[in-house]
């Protein structure tokens, strides 16, 4: 999958959300949320998008996108690749980055669109944030 499509399809995902995707107690980033019944709530992160459920399990949750081969082979399998590239990699790691980190008491849509920016920026990437939730 070329860049620009992860990146156009992770800002639209997480500027049409209204915030972030969270564990059932609401206390940490996770790739896919639930609500207080432990039932799926249609939340997922910037990365959690890209795993297809049938390659998704719990034991995904806690590892990070650059640090969890777990994770990695999981979303080369949704996307029919034998492995994620280099900078696959490392712009899904922005992005998940960007999701967790304005999780954190900040407003969600104008913090995580901020945070897209800047991923955009780094990456050479078009960034149109008024488009993005289109």
């Amino acid at each position: 999958m070329k860049l620009q499509d992860i990146f156009n399809e992770a800002s639209a995902h997480l500027t049409s959300m209204d915030g972030p995707s969270l564990d059932m107690d609401g206390d940490a980033c996770v790739y896919r949320g639930y609500d207080d019944d432990c039932e799926f709530n249609g939340q997922k992160c910037a990365v959690g998008l890209f795993i297809d459920d049938q390659h998704y399990d719990d034991d995904l949750e806690g590892q990070g996108i650059s640090g969890g081969q777990d994770v990695v082979d999981a979303v080369a399998a949704s996307w029919g690749q034998d492995d994620l590239t280099v900078d696959q990699i490392s712009l899904l790691a922005d992005l998940q980055n960007a999701h967790d980190d304005t999780s954190r008491g900040w407003e969600w849509p104008n913090s995580i669109v901020d945070a897209l920016d800047k991923v955009a920026t780094k990456f050479h990437l078009r960034f149109d944030p008024k488009g993005a939730s289109a």
